[in-house]
This record gives structure tokens, C-alpha cells and sequence, in this order.
């Protein structure tokens, strides 16, 4: 039987085994869920990324709160703490399962977007990773 992990975002359904999608993502005892473990940690590293810090009642230091700095104009300097930012907050709250190999974050000025590039090894495998996220 393969390994089961909650479906990003979490939802819920009908109570019966029923495919979601052809990605193999299910409903099981009417929780969304995935057999695949990439997507699964894709999910939370776009957790991590996309929750402020102060969010999560119990974890207040969980996240990064990436999508409060879409608007703000951004130079070199705050470009690289954006990168530090985003590279602690992804080893303090996903260190026990990935290797942050690194994170570059580029600021296109003519078209308005934030070209992040995230590198990491699954610490099972370590396998090479690749995260592009366009904002």
C-alpha cells in the first residue's frame, strides 16, 4: 500500500474512496489526500512561503509571509534579505525533511513580477530539486 499525505489545501469530501484527479490525488475517509510525495512536499514549502509569521496560533514563528512583500518596491539589498529570509524560514520549518541549496529571487521591472528559484534535496534521497514560483 502506498504512503498517503493530506492534500494542499486541506478540504474534505465524501466519505468513499473517490479520484479527484488524474494526478492520483483521492478522497480517503472523506480527506483529500496524495500518493505523491514531491507534490506533497511542494505543498508545504508553498505553505511556509505564503504563511506569515503570526498566523499559525501555536507555531507563531512558522512562515515566511512572502506574499506581504509583492508590493513593495524592491532593490538589491532587500532583494538578498528576501533571499535569506525565504532560505531560513524553509530550513527552521521544513529542516528535518529538505536541504535548502539555495534560493535566488529575481525582480523583473518591465513586466511587474518576482521570479523565485528555490534548490533542494529531499533529505530521504537527496535528489536534486527544482521550485520555480513566478509572482
Amino acid at each position: 500500500m502506498a504512503e498517503r499525505f493530506l492534500l494542499q489545501p486541506f478540504r474534505f469530501g465524501a466519505q468513499e474512496q473517490t479520484t479527484l484527479t488524474t494526478s492520483g490525488d483521492s478522497l480517503y475517509n472523506g480527506v483529500a489526500v496524495t500518493e505523491d510525495a514531491d507534490r506533497h512536499l511542494r505543498d508545504k514549502i508553498l505553505a511556509v512561503l505564503f504563511t506569515a509569521p503570526g498566523e499559525r496560533v501555536m507555531s507563531p514563528r512558522f512562515g515566511v509571509g512572502l506574499d506581504r512583500r509583492l508590493f513593495e518596491p524592491l532593490d538589491d539589498l532587500q532583494i538578498a534579505a528576501l533571499e535569506y529570509q525565504v532560505a531560513q524560514g524553509l530550513r527552521r520549518d521544513l529542516g528535518a525533511e529538505i536541504l535548502v541549496l539555495g534560493v535566488d529571487i529575481e525582480a523583473v521591472a518591465e513586466g511587474g513580477e518576482l521570479l523565485l528559484d528555490i534548490r533542494y534535496q529531499r533529505r530521504t534521497d537527496r535528489l536534486p530539486r527544482n521550485l520555480e514560483i513566478v509572482l
